[in-house]
């Protein structure tokens, strides 16, 4: 039996600290949850008509019997379509952010969870952790043909996590200390940015996959740092790991720049590109000071204030 109550879950969502692309070669990765959350809410309907809502997405109406992935709410149908022969009635789903999908904050992860969580809660399916990372990773391949799914362990534990793909590793660390998001004003889609540093590995395997090995290093010393607490030690790894970025292909001048900036700020230990690069953010261990931008006002640069949420999905009956 499912219930007919309605349902809601958030989500957060998260930034890449180290780790990117090699995690999606079998190595570790080290990303963290932010207080920017995705909320979705699940109302049941009596007859089978499925309603997804969204303010900055605007909002589509389908049948049960006839549910296809498409965009802009591909991942939310891809959950729907995972679990369409349990479902018996359709239903209004509503999704909310406090982040834009523009800005490189694992959207796409964040939603995933959010409608796995409605959707197993309505239907009374109990889902571990371990569950939920697996099957929101599974969706999200489905979709996108990859994922490392490092976002959606974020996602769904909230905090610093250390993640591997295979065998499965999502272990929550104590971290504390504060981070800066900086949105360089543009996005590259993932898919189309991880296609150009494949290019580059089939080009030059042993050198790619030398800087994957060397990835990999910067995580696991990355992971030891945090448990030492030496965030000077932190710091420095994720400047190593941002010259490897800039091996693989993924920095751009304005990116660049707004690392070297950020490392010229007094409090700041360290700064890379966050995620698959060529756009999005730029992640700094440390704060900045408030004039730090002036000279990026043009160019779209904005800062995203977050902090590190500790809590990852939330459910609740409403």
């Amino acid at each position: 039996m499912f219930s007919t109550s309605g349902f809601s879950a958030s989500a957060p969502g998260s930034l890449m600290l180290l780790g990117e692309y090699a995690v999606l070669h079998g190595k570790h990765a080290l990303t963290c949850a932010v207080n920017k959350r995705m909320t979705v809410t699940l109302v049941p309907r009596t007859d089978t008509q499925i309603e997804i809502v969204s303010s900055s997405l605007g909002q589509m109406t389908t049948d049960l019997s006839h549910l296809t992935v498409a965009a802009p709410f591909q991942f939310v149908l891809a959950t729907l379509k995972k679990y369409q022969k349990q479902l018996k009635s359709g239903c209004k789903i509503t999704i909310e952010s406090q982040f834009s999908d523009k800005v490189g904050l694992g959207s796409s992860a964040a939603v995933t969870v959010a409608t796995l969580a409605v959707l197993t809660e309505w239907l009374a399916i109990p889902l571990s952790e371990t569950d939920m990372i697996r099957q929101a990773r599974a969706i999200i391949r489905h979709v996108q043909g990859l994922g490392s799914g490092a976002d959606v362990a974020a996602c769904v534990l909230g905090g610093m996590v250390a993640y591997k793909m295979q065998p499965l590793l999502a272990e929550k660390l104590a971290f504390q200390h504060t981070l800066t998001a900086i949105y360089s004003g543009y996005k590259t889609p993932t898919v189309e940015a991880v296609k150009k540093v494949k290019e580059v590995f089939v080009a030059y395997p042993k050198v790619v996959k030398q800087l994957f090995q060397s990835i990999d290093a910067c995580v696991l010393q990355g992971i030891q740092a945090i448990r030492d607490q030496h965030w000077l030690q932190l710091g420095t790894i994720m400047n190593i790991q941002q010259g490897l970025m800039e091996a693989l292909g993924v920095s751009t001048p304005l990116l660049g720049g707004i690392v070297n900036e950020l490392r010229e700020q007094p409090a700041m230990l360290g700064a890379k590109i966050s995620g698959s690069g060529l756009g999005d953010c730029v992640v700094g261990l440390g704060p900045i000071s408030e004039h730090f931008l002036t000279q990026f006002s043009d160019q779209g640069v904005k800062q995203i204030p977050i902090e590190i949420s500790l809590q990852g999905v939330i459910r609740e009956k409403i």
